[in-house]
């Protein structure tokens, strides 16, 4: 669907990267599967292929950024290279063409992140591919007649950052928010933001006509859940942030992982000083968030805390959301298999269907939002990227979990028929989407090849239901 609505995709280094992973992911499951059991040497080969493949992605993309870019800013610069990806080329070694080929960007001096001929600078931009652009005719047709542009494949379907050195206010209330000169007077700022936005929510989804009954009942029932995931989860990002929350979800995340532990894996954390050591952390995080983290001013309605604490705080709040994740999807896993026994439904078609789509249904829905935006390369990056991280780091922690609460070495597994059909599927999905942009459209891959991959999906589905009834 992506690459439908994107009007087809770049078969490039990074798409060829991205395909190629998730064939050799889904060829190694199939091995460790085929030998009938998993050893600590499984999941670590599981985890070691994800590393990898991040590491080869992170490697290649901040080569390029700091290699590959300001070889081209100088090169502009001095006037020399040519026209076109092989004029950008010139001076580059080996290394890094295949670091280029590897990462998200491409050669194009008409779009590349370097000082252009006027002086001003240019963006980083992403890979992308085909658009159709529409224009009037010159001199055809009336006012509101146009004609379609074919355009290049580096046109459209991409994602520019803009070069520019960042400007902070030093003052204490500037660009960038208010921040507060002592603890007291920053808990009095949290104090009141926390009240501001609890006002502010009842405002908008309780007292406002407009909203329909509905919507007010089904908030009353997603309060506590939005109220505990508010209060847990660190949020820097400046359309989620909030200096208040943000206090609130550092101070009381620890409680968070006591109930995670407890519930979930049966571990009582409170003796372990390690528990107290996250405890420690997250109070001093808190503490600093009172004087460092800025809040909103007429200047600056929409700040955001400062990069050195803005980073860590997010990391930290995507590992809490993970566990809430993984909590509440044990749940729904847990009410699926309720229904599905009382309507005497298999386990292997509940996850074939409910529990797939279910799980998927975000992913889909992102990923092509992004690919309407122009963002093409980095929805088909997610494409790929999902899957191979479910497969590698879920099998690679979610056996090594088993293995430990059973105390054993090595756990025995089976592939079940739909299993190996799945990653069959899989594997000649990523061959023929390989084929199609190498060897058919040289480097591109066609809308059309997007209904080829939902006809082998509909293969995949009956191809199960029929080897699940067939037994």
């Amino acid at each position: 669907l992506v690459i439908v609505k994107a009007e087809g995709v770049r078969c490039k280094g990074a798409l060829i990267r991205d395909i190629a992973a998730l064939a050799v992911c889904s060829g190694l499951v199939m091995f460790v599967g085929s030998s009938g059991r998993i050893s600590g040497s499984s999941t670590a080969a599981f985890l070691a292929v994800y590393l990898a493949f991040v590491a080869i992605v992170l490697a290649a993309d901040v080569y390029h950024r700091r290699v590959t870019l300001p070889r081209l800013r100088e090169q502009a610069r001095r006037g020399l290279g040519g026209e076109g990806e092989s004029g950008m080329r010139e001076g580059a070694g080996a290394v890094e063409r295949i670091m280029t080929a590897m990462s998200n960007y491409d050669w194009n001096d008409k779009v590349e992140g370097w000082i252009g001929e006027d002086g001003e600078s240019g963006g980083v931009v992403l890979k992308g591919g085909r658009k159709k652009r529409k224009k009037k005719k010159n001199g055809e047709g009336g006012p509101g007649e146009r004609a379609e542009e074919e355009l290049g494949v580096d046109y459209s379907l991409m994602e520019t950052f803009e070069i520019e050195e960042p400007t902070h206010s030093a003052t204490a209330e500037g660009g960038n928010g208010h921040t507060a000169r002592t603890i007291v007077e920053g808990l009095a700022g949290c104090k009141d933001q926390l009240l501001e936005s609890a006002r502010e929510y009842v405002d908008e989804t309780f007292l406002d006509p407009s909203v329909p009954l509905y919507v007010r009942a089904y908030s009353v029932l997603q309060l506590p859940f939005d109220f505990f995931r508010t209060l847990t989860i660190c949020l820097t990002s400046p359309s989620e942030y909030n200096r208040g929350t943000l206090f609130a979800s550092c101070l009381l995340s620890p409680l968070w992982w006591a109930f995670y532990m407890s519930f979930e894996h049966s571990t009582n954390v409170l003796p372990l000083p390690a528990f107290w050591a996250l405890a420690l952390s997250t109070t001093s995080l808190a503490l600093l968030t009172t004087i460092y983290a800025p809040t909103p001013t007429h200047s600056c309605p929409s700040p955001s805390p400062p990069t050195w604490m803005a980073v860590p705080l997010a990391l930290y709040g995507f590992v809490v959301a993970a566990t809430w994740i993984d909590y509440i999807a044990d749940q729904l896993v847990e009410v699926l298999q309720y229904f599905g026994i009382i309507a005497r439904i298999p386990n292997a078609m509940m996850g074939l269907t409910i529990l797939a789509w279910g799980n998927s249904i975000g992913d889909l829905s992102t990923n092509l939002s992004m690919a309407k935006r122009g963002l093409a390369n980095m929805s088909i990056t997610a494409c790929f990227a999902g899957p191979l991280f479910n497969m590698l780091v879920g099998l690679g922690f979610g056996f090594n979990l088993s293995r430990k609460k059973q105390g054993l070495d090595v756990i025995s597994i089976s592939l079940t028929p739909s299993i190996w059909v799945g990653l069959i599927f899989l594997i000649v999905n990523c061959a023929a989407m390989l084929f199609t942009g190498l060897v058919v459209h040289d480097g591109f891959v066609p809308a059309k090849y997007g209904y080829v991959g939902l006809a082998l999906y509909a293969a995949y589905i009956v191809t199960c239901v029929s080897l699940e009834f067939g037994q």
